[in-house]
């Protein structure tokens, strides 16, 4: 078998990718459900994926074909494109929202004096060229932007913790399991990367204790963002649903930053970096489920995601409220089947058949 990641690639993939698009618009949402639960909002949400996580692992550990060959082994060639087909649409809806937000936020944030489209359109040029790509190149990026990562998370930490006031969480779990729900379900969207992982199964050599490191990986900037609500909430409490671009706003108030200027703006551009493929990410799988649905070839499937995306983008923009609507519900039932319910069914039903055992390629 011929492994196109390394373990290490795919743990600095959770780290450098996992937590980025979370720290938007997300954190206003979740406030607007559960104000001062929005970080237990969050946790259930990260121990659904951890769950999820779990199963995943075991299956890259124990089978020896690929997640195209295993949903073949499964449930037959029809079974698995139809599959294939649900996941192409989870992906292509995921990426809609985020992009929208980050296409507005650049617009309204970095370019106030003169917002256009054509600010956000070479994100549309790179993720075509980015999607062309075999997988190994998710690795690469990985490789570099951890770091990155890394250094803009620290520095906004930094800068919003002494200007929280963590007393505001209390009492813990005053708004009930329902609003807590409610506040998680309404953030699936930005969780269920596990489905990630499901086409990671076969592509890279899973030895003693890699597991572990992967799930580390996962956890670790999972509770960051967990941590991330508690800060963002103690800084503005009540208002907190108000704040739509949680990134900007959180760290603004801080003594240094009102003696030498906006210096957190280097660690949101740090982040802005890292987002700008983290907002890639679901048209990259977009693509490569439309390519083994259909079998042509990656750059037309590239041409065809990225271009319908850029076009409900912009075309649809005076109308992206019920779009955001319709996603906020049927598009997070979606993405709880595909991103939890499916990769652990999968996961169970795994069939060993050495005969039929497809190489990862």
């Amino acid at each position: 078998m011929k492994f196109q990641l390394k373990t290490r690639q795919v743990c600095l993939f959770f780290i450098a990718f996992l937590p980025v698009s979370k720290l938007f618009t997300m954190p206003s949402i979740i406030a607007g459900c559960a104000s001062e639960d929005m970080w237990i909002s969050t946790l259930i949400n990260l121990l659904l994926d951890l769950i999820t996580l779990s199963f995943v692992l075991w299956t890259c550990k124990k089978t020896k074909t690929d997640f195209f060959g295993l949903l073949e082994l499964n449930f037959g060639k029809l079974g698995s494109k139809i599959i294939l087909l649900l996941y192409f649409f989870t992906f292509f809806f995921k990426a809609l929202l985020p992009i929208n937000q980050q296409k507005t936020y650049v617009e309204l944030t970095l370019y106030e004096t003169l917002p256009s489209f054509l600010n956000f359109l070479p994100f549309f040029l790179v993720s075509f060229f980015f999607c062309c790509k075999r997988i190994r190149v998710l690795g690469r990026v990985a490789d570099i932007f951890w770091v990155i990562t890394l250094i803009g998370l620290i520095l906004i930490f930094l800068l919003s913790f002494t200007n929280s006031d963590f007393s505001a969480v209390l009492p813990i779990g005053a708004q009930g399991f329902i609003n807590q729900s409610k506040g998680a379900f309404y953030s699936f969207n930005w969780f269920g990367d596990c489905a990630y992982l499901m086409f990671f199964i076969g592509q890279f050599q899973v030895k003693k204790n890699d597991c572990v490191k992967v799930f580390l990986s996962y956890l670790i900037p999972g509770l960051f963002v967990v941590f991330f609500m508690i800060i963002f909430y103690g800084v503005f409490t009540s208002i907190a649903f108000r704040q739509i671009f949680a990134l900007t706003e959180i760290s603004k108030y801080t003594i240094v930053i009102n003696n030498i200027g906006r210096f957190d703006y280097v660690g949101i551009i740090c982040i802005l970096a890292s987002n700008f493929f983290a907002l890639a990410l679901p048209l990259y799988f977009a693509s490569l489920t439309l390519n083994k649905i259909f079998n042509i070839k990656p750059w037309i499937c590239s041409l065809i995601v990225n271009g319908l995306t850029c076009f409900c983008v912009l075309a649809f923009a005076e109308h992206f409220a019920s779009i955001e609507k319709f996603l906020s519900v049927y598009g997070n039932a979606l993405f709880f089947i595909t991103a939890n319910v499916l990769p652990i069914i999968t996961c169970v039903l795994k069939k060993e058949n050495k005969e039929n055992e497809v190489s990862a390629c």
